[in-house]
């Protein structure tokens, strides 16, 4: 161990800018230096990598810092002797961080760097991860040593058999690869691939990140753990959800580990790290990184995991007997691209005393109020202050039937929101752009009805505890027409009558403050969820609105 081990770096192997840093650290090495902060340098090899990739969007790597995978190194307790895998291993920080972890709990360098095993599909960023487990291995335990279970591969489609169902911890950061961008979305020949893969577990546009947590599950050991990072729309996204179903029957969400918008320097998205693992009692926990707090909340169930980060927002937990849901009494829709591509061709600002038909975009939809007019909206890279639409005499077929739809009472809700934002158009004549969603009711006089239903207090919590993390931050959802359609209603009573009738007056009178609060109070006996904690969330987040 005392002995001042011979690097021999392959540097014709390695990008050149790690490369030079690889050596320089060599030198250290073989010089003696013993410094503690050895391994902050170790890990930055990681980054001079990133730095080289051109674009990190298309590829969906985006390498993690030292800090996050310590931390989550640590969450999960790795042990001496545990074996560990990340099937994403990127420049291999992930394995970095646990080797020092293992070594720190008294195992040998040999020993742990037998542990350890790793594959990623970019030859140059697994030969900067061998570097910096062998430079790390030169200097932890003075010895030189061949790093054979680092390969290169497709994580997804080319895993040793023999790896499977052996892996005490399976741990890393996967790339995030949404489907709905062209720039990440996979070719056919891809789609057959991981559909022959994975069979009813993958759909159409299902994030690639989510296929690595199905493949950690399978690599993990009866009593193993797997913790990987991924996008927080994964907790509650429709696309996912078989995924999160059968994972939860497989190895179930243990902890979930918030990581929110600034984990990556290059890339601003709201993540998180499910950590699956067998548990022995009915609460998980949730941790948060930015502010090290960490809370107790009930286990989620059938996969869903957004009601833990629901909670962890604050959201009050409401139960809704499903016995009449708004599709029994509605139809909900949201408009298809080639209705925006129709409406950006006809969309003119409006004259004085314009009757023609108002174009409605989720930016002028706030609770009970239409802000046509009042603020400015951009649509087709044009902005409006009062945008109509021109229609011709003799619309294509398609969009005559569209427009019977669509200029019809309805109500109108915004799609990414923290708690419902609708609008009642009682006249029928408001034209929603995508991605607003429609909600036409079967009976006109159920209007007012619907609206209270759906702008009550228990229907945002509902869907803020189903949808959490799916909007544009971990605060904010995305509402699909479907998971509205699900939404359940109250039984008929005198409490939603009085609801409708006090939505009604919201939206023509722009009453709030003492109207608003009563509101929420009848809504909340109609859904037999009366709570000052429910009507005080609901209440201090449509305030925010409002302001």
């Amino acid at each position: 161990m005392g002995t001042r081990p011979s690097l021999k770096l392959d540097q014709v192997a390695l990008p050149l800018t790690v490369a030079k840093a690889a050596n320089a650290l060599a030198k250290r090495l073989e010089a003696g230096d013993a410094d503690e902060e050895l391994i902050h340098e170790l890990a930055d090899l990681g980054q001079l990598r990133q730095k080289d990739l051109d674009d990190h969007r298309t590829s969906g790597a985006v390498f993690t810092p030292y800090s996050v995978a310590q931390e989550l190194v640590r969450e999960v307790g790795i042990e001496a002797g545990d074996s560990v895998c990340d099937p994403s291993v990127g420049p291999g920080v992930f394995l970095l961080a646990a080797a020092e972890q293992k070594f720190r709990n008294g195992e040998s360098v040999p020993s742990i760097i037998n542990s350890l095993r790793g594959i990623d599909i970019d030859p140059l960023t697994v030969e900067v991860a061998r570097t910096t487990l062998q430079l790390w291995a030169a200097w932890r335990g003075k010895q030189w040593l061949a790093i054979d279970q680092l390969i290169v591969g497709d994580g997804l489609l080319d895993v040793p058999s023999h790896w499977y169902g052996g892996c005490d911890v399976v741990i890393g950061n996967p790339p995030f690869l949404g489907q709905l961008k062209s720039e990440t979305a996979r070719d056919s020949m891809r789609a057959k691939a991981l559909k022959e893969r994975f069979g009813d577990l993958y759909t159409a546009y299902v994030d690639e990140s989510m296929l690595f947590l199905l493949l950690g599950v399978e690599l993990s050991s009866a009593t193993g753990t797997v913790v990987l990072i991924v996008p927080a729309s994964l907790l509650g996204s429709d696309s996912s959800r078989p995924a999160r179903e059968w994972i939860d029957d497989k190895l179930p969400l243990k902890d979930l580990w918030v990581g929110g918008r600034s984990v990556f320097d290059v890339a601003a998205v709201e993540v998180v790290a499910p950590i699956l693992q067998q548990r022995q009692d009915r609460n998980c926990r949730v941790i948060r990184y930015e502010s090290q707090d960490t809370i107790e909340v009930p286990s989620a169930t059938a996969g869903q995991w957004s009601r833990l980060l629901a909670a962890a927002n604050g959201t009050p937990t409401v139960t809704l007997a499903a016995d009449v849901t708004l599709r029994d009494q509605a139809s909900v829709t949201a408009d298809f691209r080639d209705a925006y591509y129709w409406l950006a061709e006809r969309v003119e600002e409006a004259d004085l005393e314009d009757s023609r038909p108002k174009l409605a975009t989720v930016g002028l939809i706030d609770p009970f109020c239409f802000m046509h007019g009042a603020v400015d909206t951009r649509f087709a890279k044009q902005k409006f202050e009062r945008p109509v639409i021109q229609i011709e005499d003799d619309p294509p077929p398609k969009f005559t039937k569209w427009l019977d739809q669509k200029l019809q009472p309805k109500l109108l809700v915004a799609t990414q929101t923290r708690i419902v934002e609708c609008y009642a158009d009682t006249k029928g004549e408001l034209l929603p752009s995508t991605p607003l969603l429609s909600v036409a009711p079967m009976e006109e006089t159920q209007l007012w009805h619907l609206m209270a239903a759906v702008a009550s207090p228990a229907a945002s919590a509902w869907l803020a505890s189903v949808a959490a993390g799916t909007g544009l931050s971990q605060a904010t959802m995305r509402i699909r027409a479907s998971l509205l359609a699900d939404l359940p209603l109250p039984l008929p009573s005198e409490s939603w009558d009085e609801g409708a009738y006090l939505a009604r007056k919201m939206q023509e009178e722009q009453a709030y403050e003492d109207v608003s609060i009563r509101f929420g109070e009848v809504m909340n006996q109609a859904y037999d969820t009366a709570s000052e904690e429910l009507l005080s969330w609901w209440i201090s987040r449509l305030q925010k609105k409002q302001a």
